[in-house]
């Protein structure tokens, strides 16, 4: 039997810390129950799992339904999309079979890419290769999820282009029911050695398919993600501020004075450096600008927004004295600002 290659290269960025990777991460449970349930999807399909975020790994490569188990999905700083596609390129290469005069290749690899930000690195040479030598030999089915992904970039790459509004477990439970659907319909289709990309009927209370854009996409100014490093058990943590407007209580009128409020802590394993991009430039958010502090996920420290005097990464303290910077080893010795001290900048994390 002919395989059929599914790829999913997921975005498992800062951006997606929480709420969207729990849902993707079962996300990922409920298709595979659904893709096992159908003959021909278990006889064809072989699925793989591309995650990044500054840098691309595999999680998963290329393996049968029947005994494929859906990875952990780890996060990582920065969107790199151009690396996405340069590693997908390469996974095409190395796992896809080819055909040749004596045997029958695999049919041609569907790849579903999920995004919900705008790239972080240089896109053009990733894209022109991709339009030159991969378009025409794999089907990509490119995701914006929520309001900020850049539908311009992925317009770039692919004519299937879905854009997702899932406000709730319900809808994203819809959103992975249509991958099913559509993955199934594909392994029918080339069971009945059928042309062509077969998705599913999109739910346009959640979907919508995406046309030529006139406008560039929004860029990601609605919040601000801070990367720190647990100072007693060096591991990572994020931060998340979200842009919220100010509600009078009496009135309808909102008024948004550009400021953040803390919408969460994530604590975070050891493999979230693996897919960091570092050799970018750190941009950084002044104090000032947010709203909320956190204590540390991991120890339980009252502090996590302490920032080295020296690199200017960000860890975790327990109050004023001296402490060492997990991560350049420098030696502080912090003081409790006054009320009406002026802020300072940070480094913030690109999401």
């Amino acid at each position: 039997m002919r395989r059929l290659p599914i790829f999913f290269l997921l975005d498992v960025s800062e951006s997606m810390a929480g709420e969207n990777l729990r849902q993707l991460q079962q996300g990922l449970e409920r298709l595979v129950s659904s893709l096992r349930t159908d003959p021909y999807a278990l006889e064809t399909v072989y699925l793989s799992i591309i995650a990044f975020a500054g840098k691309a790994k595999t999680l998963t490569p290329l393996v049968e339904m029947a005994v494929f188990y859906p990875p952990r999905l780890p996060i990582g700083s920065g969107t790199g999309l151009g690396a996405a596609l340069t590693h997908l390129m390469k996974e095409i290469d190395n796992q896809v079979i080819k055909t040749t005069p004596d045997r029958k290749g695999d049919w041609k690899p569907i790849v579903y890419l999920m995004t919900d930000g705008k790239p972080t690195d240089e896109i053009k040479d990733a894209v022109y290769r991709w339009q030159k030598y991969y378009q025409q030999q794999a089907a990509l089915i490119a995701i914006g999820v929520g309001q900020y992904a850049d539908l311009e970039a992925l317009r770039k790459l692919t004519p299937n282009v879905v854009h997702l509004n899932a406000q709730s477990d319900e809808d994203f439970k819809k959103f992975i029911d249509w991958v099913s659907q559509s993955v199934v319909a594909q392994s029918r289709s080339v069971s009945a050695n059928t042309g062509g990309v077969n998705l599913a009927k999109l739910d346009d209370s959640i979907m919508s398919q995406i046309g030529d854009l006139g406008l560039a996409a929004k860029v990601d100014e609605d919040y601000v993600i801070l990367s720190g490093m647990c100072q007693r058990y060096r591991l990572p943590y994020l931060i998340k501020y979200e842009r919220m407007p100010m509600r009078f209580d009496a009135g309808q009128y909102q008024v948004d004075f550009g400021r953040y409020h803390m919408a969460g802590v994530l604590a975070l394993e050891k493999d979230y450096y693996e897919l960091c991009d570092n050799s970018m430039a750190t941009p950084t958010i002044n104090t000032d600008m947010l709203i909320g502090g956190a204590g540390c996920p991991h120890c339980g420290h009252h502090y996590a927004i302490a920032a080295c005097g020296n690199c200017n990464q960000l860890f975790c303290i327990d109050g004023e004295g001296a402490a060492n910077c997990p991560h350049c080893q420098y030696q502080n010795n912090f003081v409790m600002a006054s009320a009406d001290s002026d802020g300072f900048d940070i480094s913030r994390a690109r999401g």
